[in-house]
C-alpha cells in the first residue's frame, strides 16, 4: 500500500495543506524546520489510517470537533480510495467531497491484518529506537537469535518479556541455591515462624500496639474533657453563687433596714415571747372552756329531764322485730300476686290459642294430648324427611327438563354436520408438503443467483484481457499453479535485485577504487624525509647553545650582549630539531599510508573483477529463471511480466474457477430442488381435488404459497368438523348415561317416600296433624307444640306462686292478732299489718328513750367533772401570766399584747437576718459579704442571668464532649480487653494458612513464569533457524554498503553456543563489541531492513516511515543510508522525516532523482 497523499485539513499547527507523495519516488523525504510540523505531519500519517487517539495533542489550534485529515492511498492492485478521518468516537471515516460516512471496513483491503500498534511496530524507526537497538546489540554480544529478534517487525519486546519472566521466576524460586530475598523462601520461613508461634499458643499483632495506643489517647482525650467540663462547671457555680448571693445581699439589707426603724426594743429573757404568747393562749382557752363547761353541765340535766321511757314494749322486742319484718315479706308477696295471677290467665288464653291453632277446643285438651320430647325429635326428623324428599323430587324433574332439552339440541346440531371423514390423513399429506413455499422460493431465487453469478464472472473474465471466450474455455485452460508462480516470480524478482545490487556493488567498488588511486597519487606527490644524520646535526647544534646558555640560567656567569643573539639562536635550533623530527615521523606516515593505499587498491581491483564476475552469474541465472517464468505460461499461450500483477492475474482467475464450479455445484444441486417442487406441485393437485378444491394455474406467480395456504385452511375446516360431530357424539352418550342415572334416582325417591308415609300415618295423629298435611304445615304444628310446652310449664308456676302467697298471708295474720293482744292492743284482721308496722315502730321509740336517757346520764356526769377541772386551769393559767407581767416590768397588764408584738417583729427580722447570712456563708465558692457585695458591683439581676445561661450552655457543651470522650474512650478499653482475651493459637493459624497459599501462588506464578520464558527461548531460536539465512544475507551487503566498504559484511560465528552474530574486516570475523555506537547503530539498521525486506515478502507491505535516523551518520554513511532505504522503496514505500536540510542534499545525492523532497 502507498500513500499518494495526505491532507492536513484541520490538524495541529496545519490548516488546509496537503502533502503529495511522488508514487514513482523510492524515498520520499518530508523536511521541515524546529516548529515547521515535522512531527505533527508524522503523527498524522498514523492517525489517518487508523484513527485520531481520543486524547490527541494535536488539538491547540483545532478544538476536538474540527480536527480533520483526508488522504488518498493505493493498493497493491493498482486500486484507489481517497478518504477523510473525523474526530469522533465512531463512523470516522467519510467520504472527502460530501462527507458521507464511509464503512469502517472500507480500509480493510489496504491495511491488511496491521492495527496501530504493528504499524508502528513493523514500519516505524526513529533515532531513540535506533540508538536503543545499537546498545542492545552490543549488550548482547551479538548472540544471533536476540539480535534477529531485536530486528523482527513486530517481536522486538519478545526477548525483553523472555527475560522479564526469566527474572520473575527467578525472583520466585531457585532450585539451586536457597535466597532469603525468594517469595517462595519468604512464605516458607513465614510458614515456619507461624507453626512455632501456634506451638507456643502465642500472637503478637500489630493491631495490639494499634489499639492501645488507640486507647491511650481516648484515654488523654477523655482526661482533657473531664478536665474542661470540671472548669466550666466551676465557671457555673462561681456564676449561680453571685446571683444567690445577690438574692441574699437584698434581703440582709431589708432586714437591717427595718430593725433600724423600730428603734430601742424591750430587753427580756430568752424564750419570754414565746413562753408569753404560749400562757395567753393557755389563759383564752382556759376561761373558753370553763365558760362551755357550765352551760353544758345545765343543757344535759335539761335533756335528761325531757326523756319519757316506755318499758312494756321493750320486753316485747324480739317478738315485734320478727313480726314487722315477716310483715314486710308478705307484703311484698302481696304486691306480686296481681301480677302471678295476670301470668296464669295469660299461659291459659296463650295455651286456648295454640288448642285452637291445632283444631283442638280448649286448652285443658291440649294438656291431655301434650306430648313427649322424644315424640317431637321423631316428628321432627320426620318433617325434615319430607322436605328432603320435595327438594330432591323438584330438582330431579328439572334434569329431566334440561336433559331433555340438551338431547335435542345436541341431536340437530349433530344432524346438521353429516358424515364427516377423519382429517388425519390429509393433515398428514399436508404437514409432508412443508417446505414447499420456500422450496419454491429457492428454486426462483436460485436462478436469479446463477444469472447473476454468470453474468458477474463473465464481466471478471472480459476484464482480465486475456482473449479468453467463455468460462468454460477457461476452466480447461492449463493456468500454473498460484504457489509454483509464486515461487518462480520471487526467483526471478530475487535474480534481478542480484543483478542490481552486484551492479550497484561494482559501481561502488570503482567508486571507491577511484578514490583509492587518488589518494594513492596525493601519497606519491609527497617530498623526501629528512635523513637521520641531518637530525643529529641539528640536535647537536641545539645542544651546543644550550651548554653555552646553561651556566646563566644556573647563576655561574653574568649576561653580556652577545647571550641575547645566542638565545634566539636556541629557539631556532630547538624549533629546527622538531620539525625536522615531525618530518620524519610524518612521512613515515606516509609511507605507512602510501603502502595501505596500493594493498586497498589491489583489494578493490579484486573486487571488481569478483563483482564482475558475481554479475556475470546473476544474469546468466535470471535469464534462466526468465525462460523458467516463460515455460510456465507456454500452455495458456501468454507471456505476462515477472511481477505482482501476473500473480494478481492468477488469483483473479483461481477466484473466477472457483466461482464458477461453485455455480456449477450450486446449479446441480438446484436441479434436485426443482425435481422436489414439481413433485410438491403434483401432491398438491392431488389434495386439492381430494378436498374438492379448485386445480392449479400453472402461470400465476407465488401460486404454490396461496394453495399452501387454501390446503392448511380447507384441512382446518374438515378437522374443525370432525372434532364438532365427535363432539357431539360424546355429548350424546353422556346424555344417555345421565338419563340411565335420573332413573335411578326416581326410584330411590318413590322408595323413600312409601317409607315417610308410613310414618306420617303413625306420628301425625299422636300430634292432632292431618296426614295430608303439607311440610310447611307440619312444621307449623310442631313450632306450635314446642310454644305449648312452654307455657304449660309456666302456667304451672304461676299457680303454685298465687297458692303460697295466700298461705303465708293468712298465717301472718294470725300472729300478728295474738302480738297485738299481748301488747294491750285491740285489732280486727283486717287492720294486722298497720298493727305490726305500729308495734314495730313503738318499739323503736322505746329504744332510743332508753338510749337517750342512759347517754344523757353519762353526759351529766361528764359535765360536771369537766367544769371542776376547767376552773382549777383556770386559775393556774392566771398565775403564771401574773409572773410573766412582774418580769416584763409592766405596770399595766393591757399592754403585754403590744409589746409582745414589738419583741416578735424584732426576732423574725433577727431570725431572718441570720438566716440570709448562714445561707450567704453556705454557698458554694462564694467569698465573705464584703467581697461578695465587691464581686456583684452594679450589676442587676438580667446581667447577673446573663452570665448564669452561659456558663450554663458552657458547662452543657463541656459535658457532652466529656460524653463522647468517655464513650470513645469506653469502646478503646472494651477493644483493648477483646484484644486482651484472644488467644494467640488463632492467628499464629490463620497465618501459617496465608503461608500455605502464599507457596502455591508462588509456585503458581513460578511455574507460569518458567514456563513462558522456555516457550519464549525456543520459540526465539526456531525464529533464529527459520530466518537467519536471507536476513543475515541482506543485512550483510547493506552493511558494507552503510559503511563505505570499512566492514565488508556480518556472518555467523556457529562455534560459539549459543550462535553470535560478528562484523567482518580484512577477512577476519570480529565480535559486535569491536563496533563504535554509531556503527553499532549502522548494523542495527541494516538488520531492520533486512528483517522489513524479509516479511514483505510475506506479507502486504504499508509505508515505512523514517524520523531523523541520521542524526549520528557522517555524510557519507547518510548518503549510503539513503541508498538502502532506496532498496527498501523497491519494495514498499518509504518516508524518511527530517528537521536537517543536509540530511535532504544526502538523498539527493545518493538517490537522484527518485528521491522525492516535500519542505513543511
Amino acid at each position: 500500500m502507498k500513500l499518494l497523499s495526505l491532507g492536513l485539513e484541520r490538524y495541529g499547527r496545519f490548516t488546509d495543506r496537503v502533502l503529495e507523495f511522488d508514487p514513482a519516488a523510492r524515498v520520499v523525504v518530508v523536511q521541515g524546520a524546529n516548529e515547521a510540523g515535522k512531527t505533527t505531519a508524522l503523527a498524522a500519517v498514523t492517525d489517518v489510517l487508523f484513527g485520531i487517539e481520543e486524547r490527541s495533542r494535536f488539538n491547540f489550534l483545532h478544538e476536538y470537533k474540527l480536527m480533520r485529515l483526508s488522504a488518498t492511498v493505493e493498493g497493491v492492485d493498482g486500486q484507489r480510495l481517497s478518504f477523510a478521518r473525523l474526530k469522533r468516537r465512531d463512523k470516522t471515516l467519510v467520504d472527502p467531497e460530501t462527507d458521507t460516512v464511509l464503512p469502517g471496513e472500507g480500509l480493510a483491503p489496504f491495511l491488511g491484518a496491521y492495527d496501530r500498534r504493528a504499524f508502528e511496530e513493523i514500519f516505524g524507526l526513529n533515532q531513540a529506537r535506533l540508538r536503543e537497538g545499537g546498545r542492545k546489540l552490543l549488550a548482547g554480544g551479538g548472540d544471533l537469535a536476540e539480535t534477529l529478534l531485536a530486528v523482527a517487525p513486530g517481536l522486538s519486546q519478545v526477548a525483553s518479556l523472555r527475560d522479564r519472566m526469566k527474572g520473575n521466576a527467578a525472583q520466585i524460586f531457585n532450585p539451586d541455591r536457597r535466597n532469603a530475598s525468594h517469595a517462595f523462601y519468604r512464605a516458607v520461613d513465614k510458614r515456619s515462624q507461624a507453626q512455632r508461634r501456634l506451638r507456643d499458643e502465642e500472637v503478637r499483632v500489630d493491631e495490639v500496639k494499634k489499639v492501645r495506643d488507640a486507647a491511650d489517647e481516648s484515654a488523654r482525650l477523655r482526661e482533657q474533657a473531664v478536665t474542661a467540663e470540671i472548669d466550666a462547671a466551676l465557671a457555673l457555680q462561681r456564676a449561680e453563687a453571685l446571683g444567690r448571693g445577690a438574692r441574699e445581699l437584698r434581703i440582709i439589707d431589708a432586714e437591717l433596714a427595718l430593725q433600724a426603724g423600730m428603734g430601742e426594743v424591750l430587753v427580756v429573757p430568752a424564750g419570754f415571747i414565746r413562753r408569753t404568747r404560749s400562757l395567753l393562749a393557755a389563759f383564752d382557752e382556759a376561761r373558753a372552756v370553763a365558760d362551755r363547761a357550765v352551760g353544758e353541765k345545765r343543757a344535759a340535766q335539761a335533756a335528761l329531764n325531757a326523756i319519757v321511757l316506755d318499758d312494756d314494749i321493750l320486753q316485747l322486742a324480739e317478738a315485734v322485730t320478727g313480726c314487722d319484718e315477716e310483715r314486710a315479706a308478705v307484703q311484698r308477696e302481696l304486691a306480686s300476686l296481681p301480677k302471678r295471677s295476670a301470668e296464669v290467665l295469660e299461659a291459659q288464653a296463650a295455651l286456648k290459642t295454640l288448642a285452637l291453632g291445632l283444631g283442638l277446643d280448649s286448652h285443658e285438651a291440649l294438656l291431655a294430648l301434650k306430648p313427649a320430647p322424644p315424640l317431637l325429635a321423631r316428628a321432627d326428623k320426620l318433617v325434615d324427611g319430607l322436605r328432603a324428599w320435595g327438594a330432591l323430587a323438584g330438582a330431579l324433574a328439572k334434569d329431566k327438563a334440561k336433559m331433555a332439552e340438551l338431547r335435542r339440541r345436541v341431536e340437530d346440531a349433530r344432524s346438521e354436520l353429516g358424515h364427516v371423514a377423519d382429517p388425519q390423513a390429509f393433515k398428514r399429506r399436508v404437514a409432508a408438503l412443508d417446505g414447499a413455499e420456500e422450496r419454491e422460493r429457492a428454486v426462483k431465487s436460485l436462478g436469479l443467483r446463477l444469472d447473476a453469478g454468470r453474468l458477474e464472472l463473465v464481466d471478471r473474465l472480459s476484464r482480465l484481457g486475456i482473449g479468453v471466450p467463455d468460462l468454460d474455455a477457461l476452466a480447461r485452460l492449463p493456468f500454473p499453479e498460484l504457489a509454483v508462480a509464486e515461487s518462480a516470480q520471487r526467483a526471478a524478482g530475487s535474480a534481478a535485485e542480484r543483478v542490481a545490487r552486484h551492479r550497484q556493488a561494482l559501481a561502488d567498488l570503482h567508486e571507491q577504487l577511484a578514490k583509492a588511486e587518488a589518494r594513492l597519487a596525493l601519497l606519491l606527490a609527497g617530498r623526501p624525509a629528512p635523513t637521520e644524520a641531518a637530525i643529529a646535526a641539528a640536535r647537536r647544534e641545539r645542544d651546543d647553545l644550550w651548554g653555552s646558555l646553561r651556566p646563566l640560567t644556573s647563576g655561574e656567569r653574568r649576561a653580556d650582549a652577545s647571550d641575547r643573539e645566542a638565545a634566539r639562536a636556541f629557539e631556532r635550533a630547538v624549533s629546527g630539531a622538531d620539525q625536522l623530527a615531525d618530518e620524519r615521523l610524518t612521512e613515515a606516515k606516509r609511507l605507512a599510508d602510501l603502502a595501505r593505499a596500493e594493498l586497498d587498491i589491489a583489494e578493490l581491483r579484486a573486487g571488481c573483477t569478483a563483482a564482475e564476475s558475481r554479475i556475470e552469474d546473476a544474469v546468466r541465472e535470471g535469464e534462466t529463471q526468465r525462460a523458467e517464468w516463460r515455460a510456465l505460461w507456454a500452455s495458456v499461450a501468454l507471456e505476462p511480466a515477472a511481477d505482482d500483477a501476473a500473480l494478481a492475474l492468477l488469483r483473479e482467475v483461481g477466484s473466477i474457477r472457483q466461482a464458477y464450479a461453485a455455480l456449477r455445484r450450486e446449479a446441480a444441486d438446484g436441479e434436485a430442488i426443482r425435481e422436489a417442487a414439481r413433485a410438491d406441485r403434483v401432491e398438491i393437485e392431488q389434495l386439492r381435488r381430494d378436498l374438492g378444491l379448485a386445480p392449479l394455474a400453472d402461470e400465476q406467480p407465488g401460486i404454490v404459497s396461496r394453495c399452501m395456504a387454501e390446503l392448511r385452511h380447507a384441512v382446518a375446516e374438515l378437522e374443525q368438523r370432525f372434532l364438532g360431530a365427535r363432539d357431539h357424539e360424546r355429548d350424546l352418550q353422556r346424555l344417555g348415561e345421565t338419563a340411565a342415572d335420573i332413573a335411578h334416582r326416581s326410584e330411590e325417591l318413590a322408595r323413600e317416600r312409601q317409607a315417610l308415609e308410613k310414618e306420617t300415618a303413625v306420628v301425625f295423629p299422636l300430634l292432632a296433624i292431618r296426614d295430608e298435611a303439607s311440610v310447611d304445615e307440619a312444621r307449623a304444628a310442631l313450632d306450635l307444640w314446642r310454644r305449648a310446652l312452654t307455657l304449660a310449664e309456666a302456667l304451672g308456676t304461676a299457680e303454685y306462686r298465687v297458692a303460697g302467697i295466700v298461705r303465708d298471708r293468712d298465717a301472718f295474720i294470725d300472729r300478728a292478732v295474738a302480738l297485738a293482744a299481748q301488747a294491750g292492743v285491740a285489732v280486727d284482721r283486717d287492720d294486722a299489718f298497720a298493727v305490726a308496722k305500729s308495734l314495730r315502730a313503738r318499739l323503736e321509740a322505746a329504744r332510743l328513750a332508753r338510749t337517750k336517757a342512759d347517754t344523757a346520764r353519762e353526759a351529766l356526769e361528764a359535765r360536771h367533772r369537766t367544769t371542776v377541772a376547767a376552773e382549777i386551769a383556770l386559775e393556774r393559767a392566771q398565775s403564771a401570766l401574773d409572773e410573766q407581767i412582774a418580769l416584763a416590768g409592766l405596770a399595766d397588764p393591757e399592754m403585754l399584747t403590744a409589746v409582745l408584738d414589738t419583741l416578735e417583729v424584732a426576732e423574725v427580722s433577727t431570725a431572718r437576718l441570720a438566716e440570709a447570712r448562714t445561707r450567704l456563708a453556705d454557698i458554694r465558692g462564694a467569698p465573705g459579704e464584703d467581697e461578695m457585695r465587691s464581686a456583684i458591683g452594679d450589676r442587676d439581676d438580667e446581667s447577673l442571668a446573663r452570665v448564669i445561661a452561659e456558663a450554663a450552655a458552657a458547662h452543657e457543651a463541656a459535658r457532652g464532649a466529656r460524653d463522647r470522650a468517655v464513650e470513645r474512650d469506653t469502646e478503646a478499653r472494651a477493644a483493648v480487653e477483646m484484644l486482651e482475651r484472644r488467644v494467640g493459637a488463632a492467628g499464629a493459624a490463620q497465618d501459617e494458612q496465608d503461608a500455605v497459599a502464599e507457596i502455591a501462588d508462588a509456585m503458581e506464578r513460578f511455574t507460569h513464569d518458567y514456563v513462558a520464558a522456555r516457550l519464549l527461548t525456543a520459540a526465539i531460536e526456531r525464529y533464529r533457524q527459520r530466518h537467519q539465512s536471507p536476513i543475515v544475507e541482506r543485512a550483510s551487503r547493506a552493511f558494507a554498503g552503510l559503511t563505505g566498504g570499512r566492514w565488508s559484511g556480518v556472518a555467523v560465528d556457529y562455534d560459539e553456543d549459543p550462535p553470535r552474530l560478528g562484523a567482518l574486516r580484512d577477512g577476519r570475523l570480529l565480535g559486535v563489541d569491536a563496533l563504535s555506537e554509531g556503527t553499532a547503530d549502522q548494523l542495527f539498521l541494516a538488520l531492520r531492513i533486512a528483517a522489513i525486506i524479509d516479511h514483505a515478502g510475506r506479507a502486504t507491505p504499508l509505508p515505512f516511515l523514517a524520523d531523523d535516523l541520521f542524526v549520528t551518520f557522517d555524510e557519507g554513511r547518510t548518503e549510503a543510508g539513503f541508498r538502502l532505504l532506496g532498496e527498501l522503496g523497491e519494495i514498499t514505500q518509504v518516508i524518511v522525516f527530517t528537521h536537517h536540510e543536509h540530511v535532504v542534499a544526502a538523498a539527493s545525492r545518493a538517490l537522484g532523482p527518485a528521491a522525492a523532497v516535500i519542505q513543511l
